[in-house]
């Protein structure tokens, strides 16, 4: 296929024309790799390869700038990616980027469940439902999880949940009515029934000694 001319632009790109009418922008670097300055025809295939190499270059650098800001799993960063760029061409970058350890799903995991275990209170349950919207892989949820199933560790933030939040709903033991409605929020948080009834008890067993 005929080259037309190959245009500088604004930045790193250079304007490339055929001879067929399409028009592309590619970077220097990607030009230069094809020996594309220097040629006055280029073959299907390699033009393929060539534009292929170039949106992968466009995306990495997109991920880079994503990445800069927060983090990502590789599911999360593909449904960014995708919607600029072919699948095969996000699938070759995220690769790369996990590769290079600049994305772990299981780092990322572990991060996102000790945050909400610790700062939000989650209880398994809710962290279990967030690395799914998150796109994290069932076996890497199951054992990110391991440390938070640990019922003594749930009780203390489920307490910490009554004392901080729900203490309105638990200024009478008899009123059923409020028990159960804080119950049920602690149900939503993540919390297993056998974990809040024993804080419930705790806690106004707390109440009685106090």
């Amino acid at each position: 296929m005929k080259i037309l001319s190959c245009t500088p632009q604004h930045g790193a790109y250079i304007e490339l024309s055929l001879e067929n009418g399409d028009v592309f922008s590619i970077h220097r670097e990607i030009a230069a790799r094809y020996g594309l300055l220097d040629s006055q025809e280029i073959q299907e295939d390699t033009l393929k390869r060539m534009l292929f190499d170039n949106d992968a270059r466009r995306a990495y650098q997109r991920a880079l700038y994503l990445l800069d800001g927060q983090g990502y799993s590789y599911h999360m960063l593909f449904t960014k990616l995708v919607r600029n760029y072919d699948e095969e061409v996000c699938y070759s970058v995220l690769d790369k980027l996990a590769y290079h350890g600049l994305i772990n799903d299981w780092k990322y995991a572990e991060q996102t469940a000790r945050r909400a275990f610790e700062t939000k209170l989650y209880g398994p349950r809710r962290i279990k439902e967030i690395l799914y919207q998150k796109g994290i892989p069932s076996a890497v949820t199951d054992k990110t999880l391991l440390p938070y199933m640990d019922e003594e560790l749930q009780l203390e933030n489920v307490l910490r949940l009554m004392n901080k939040k729900y203490s309105r709903l638990l200024e009478d033991e008899n009123d059923r009515q409020k028990v159960e409605k804080c119950k049920a929020a602690l149900v939503r948080m993540g919390y297993g029934y056998s974990v809040i009834g024993e804080a419930v008890r705790i806690y106004f067993e707390n109440e009685e000694e106090g």
